[in-house]
C-alpha cells in the first residue's frame, strides 16, 4: 500500500481486514460442540471463524487464514519480526536463507535452502518462487494485493536455489514487496490455469501441498479442521506439537467454558471485561500485545460542521476518552494522539493526546458562531442547528457501545448526534462514496507505515480516506516518507506529519488498545504480537506446569 505517480496499492488491505473482523470475534450467538476425544495429545484452540480455503490469492484475508497460510502451511522467503520499536522490523531466514541488493538496489537475490521440500516430496525451488509472482500479477487470478508487486518488473531464475527480483527503481520497502504472499507449489497448482483460479476455489484444497510445518489434515465446514505435523519439513525439532485443533465457537462464553474446563488451551482475543476473570483463574494466563492498529473518530470534511479544524478540535476535546478507557476496556487501553502505537519507532513520543476540555471546547464553538440562539440546547449557525449522525458496523459490540458514550459527551457541549449502526458490508458502501457525516472505526498499519490511503490526497478516491481530507503539505510529507529509504532520515518526516495530523484532526484518534488472548498455563511458547496471534504456531508445546 505504497503512494506513486501511478496511483495507489493495497498492501494494507489485509491487516485492515484483519483487525476489523478480529473485532467482530466473540459477537455471534451460537454454540459449539466440545472437541472429540483423541488418542493423542493436541493443542485445542476455540476460535470464532472457520478458514474459507488454502490458497491466499483467491481466499479472502482474515485473521485467520492469515495466520495458516504464513505461519502453519506455508513459507515466506523471509519472515518479518516483531522488533519494530527502536527501527524497522528485522527479516529471518525461512526459504531463503540469505538475501542481497544490487548497489543500485534494483536487483534483489535471494538464495534458497537445498532442504526444503514440498510435502508430497517435491523439492521446493526458486521456479516456485517465479511461478508464485506470476500468479500474483496475474490479471485472472486478480490477487487483491497485487500493486504491490507494481513495480517489480522480473523475477529471474539463476539456478534451482537462486532467484532474482528486478525493480524499476529503487524505494523504501522493496524487500517487503518482494516477500509479500507465501510460495505456492507450481508442480502442483500450475495444473489449474490462473483463468479458472476464481471459479474453483475447492480445487487447491483437493490438491493441496505445502512446505510449512503443518499439513490440513481434516476440515469440517464451521465446525473444526486439524493441523497435522508435516512430516518432511526441514527444521529439526519442528513443529514440537504433532496436532493443533481448531474448534469453531463462534459464541463468546461458549469459548471461554471450553477453555476454562481444560477442553481448549486457547483463545486468540478475549474482551477486556474478561480479563479479571482470566487472571483469577490459577491454570490460565493473559496474554498482551499492542497492535498496529488505530481507532477513531473520522470527521467528514466536506461537512459544513468539519470544515474548519478548530471545530474538530473543540470536537475532540469534547470526547472523554479517559471515561470510554475506563467503561469500556477497563484500563487496557490509553488516549491515542497518533496513528502510530506507542511501541513504534515512528511514534512521536514529544506529542501529548488532546485533553478532555469541554470548557474549551465550547470556547471555539462560539469563537466560531456556533451558538444557542432558541435555547433549546442545540448549538446553531445561520439558522442551522449542529446536528450531525455518527455511525459503525454493528459487528463490534464495543463500537456500538461508543455510540451512546460520545453522544452524550457532546451533547454536554451543545452538540446533537444522532447514532446508528449497520452491518460492516452495508456501511462500507457509504464510506467509499463518502455519503456520511462522522464514522467510528479502526484500521491496521504494515510493515511500510504507509499513511497514503488514511490521509493523502489521493486515497480520497479507492482507499480509506473516508472523510475526504486533503492538505498538500501532509500529501507532501507521506510522499517523502514513503520514498526514504533511510529510517533515520524518515523519523523527523514522520514525527512532522504526525504534528500536522495532530493540528489539523482529519481523525479524532480514541485511544490505542491492548489486544488480550487467554492461554492455559500448560500452553508454552505462544507468542502473539502484532503480526498475528499464531506467531511461531510451530514453536507451540504442551507441557504440564511442575
Amino acid at each position: 500500500m505504497r503512494y506513486e505517480s501511478t496511483g495507489l496499492t493495497r498492501r494494507g488491505l489485509a491487516p485492515f481486514l484483519a483487525t476489523l473482523l478480529l473485532a467482530w470475534g466473540g459477537l455471534w450467538s451460537a454454540c459449539a460442540k466440545p472437541p472429540a476425544d483423541s488418542s493423542e495429545p493436541s493443542i485445542v484452540v476455540a476460535y470464532p471463524f472457520d478458514i474459507q480455503g488454502v490458497n491466499e490469492l483467491t481466499t479472502p484475508s482474515t485473521p485467520i487464514m492469515n495466520g495458516m497460510l504464513y505461519f502453519a502451511w506455508f513459507l515466506q522467503l523471509v519472515e518479518e519480526q516483531a522488533d519494530y520499536q527502536d527501527g524497522p522490523p528485522s527479516f529471518e531466514p525461512r526459504l531463503a536463507e540469505s538475501y542481497e541488493f544490487s548497489e543500485d538496489r534494483l536487483q534483489l537475490t535471494f538464495n534458497l535452502r537445498a532442504n526444503v521440500v514440498w510435502s508430497d516430496g517435491a523439492p521446493v525451488t526458486a521456479e516456485d518462487v517465479r511461478w508464485t509472482w506470476q500468479a500474483h500479477v496475474h490479471p485472472a487470478v486478480n490477487w487483491s494485493f497485487s500493486e504491490a508487486k507494481a513495480r517489480i518488473t522480473d523475477v529471474e531464475v539463476v539456478d534451482p536455489l537462486t532467484v532474482i527480483f528486478h525493480f524499476s527503481e529503487a524505494y523504501a520497502v522493496q524487500l517487503q514487496d518482494a516477500n509479500l504472499g507465501v510460495i505456492l507449489p507450481k508442480h502442483a497448482w500450475s495444473q489449474l490455469p490462473f483463468e479458472e483460479w476464481r471459479q474453483n476455489n475447492a480445487w487447491f484444497h483437493e490438491h493441496m501441498v505445502v512446505n510449512g510445518p503443518y499439513i490440513l489434515e481434516s476440515w469440517r465446514p464451521q465446525q473444526r479442521f486439524v493441523l497435522r505435523r508435516n512430516e518432511r519439513y526441514f527444521e529439526d525439532g519442528m513443529p514440537k506439537t504433532d496436532r493443533i485443533v481448531f474448534q469453531i465457537t463462534p459464541d463468546t462464553n461458549s469459548r471461554l467454558a471450553l477453555l476454562r474446563s481444560g477442553q481448549a488451551h486457547m483463545i486468540e482475543v478475549i474482551d477486556p471485561s474478561d480479563a479479571a476473570m482470566i487472571e483469577s483463574d490459577p491454570s490460565l494466563n493473559l496474554l498482551s500485545h499492542i497492535p498496529r492498529s488505530f481507532f477513531f473518530v473520522a470527521w467528514n470534511v466536506s461537512r459544513p460542521w468539519f470544515a474548519e479544524k478548530e471545530i474538530r478540535q473543540a470536537l475532540t476535546m469534547g470526547i472523554d476518552r479517559e471515561e470510554i478507557i475506563d467503561s469500556l476496556h477497563f484500563g487496557f487501553s490509553s488516549p491515542a494522539h497518533s496513528p502510530f502505537p506507542s511501541n513504534l519507532w515512528a511514534h512521536n513520543d514529544n506529542m501529548k493526546p488532546w485533553p478532555y476540555d469541554p470548557g474549551q471546547a465550547k470556547e471555539i464553538l462560539t469563537r466560531h458562531g456556533w451558538v444557542d440562539t432558541d435555547g433549546d440546547g442545540i448549538r446553531d449557525r445561520d439558522g442551522e442547528p449542529f446536528s450531525f449522525e455518527l455511525v459503525t458496523n454493528s459487528e463490534s459490540q464495543v463500537r456500538v457501545d461508543l455510540l451512546p458514550m460520545i453522544q452524550e459527551h457532546l451533547k454536554r457541549i451543545g452538540i446533537e448526534v444522532r447514532t446508528r449502526s449497520m452491518e460492516f458490508n452495508a456501511l462500507l458502501g457509504p464510506l467509499n462514496q463518502h455519503d456520511f457525516d462522522a464514522v467510528i472505526q479502526a484500521l491496521a498499519l504494515d510493515t511500510s507505515l504507509n499513511l497514503s490511503y488514511f490521509f493523502h490526497s489521493d486515497g480520497i478516491d479507492g482507499g480509506y480516506n473516508w472523510g475526504m481530507y486533503s492538505n498538500p503539505v501532509v500529501d507532501a510529507l507521506i510522499n517523502a516518507t514513503v520514498e526514504q529509504i533511510d529510517h533515520r532520515v524518515a523519523k523527523p518526516l514522520y514525527d512532522r506529519l504526525q504534528v500536522m495530523l495532530h493540528e489539523e484532526v482529519p481523525m479524532t484518534f480514541l485511544y490505542e488498545s491492548q489486544r488480550l488472548s487467554a492461554v492455559s498455563k500448560n500452553l508454552h511458547d505462544v507468542d502473539p504480537n502484532a503480526l498475528s496471534g499464531f506467531f511461531h504456531i510451530r514453536r507451540w508445546r504442551l507441557e504440564d506446569e511442575d
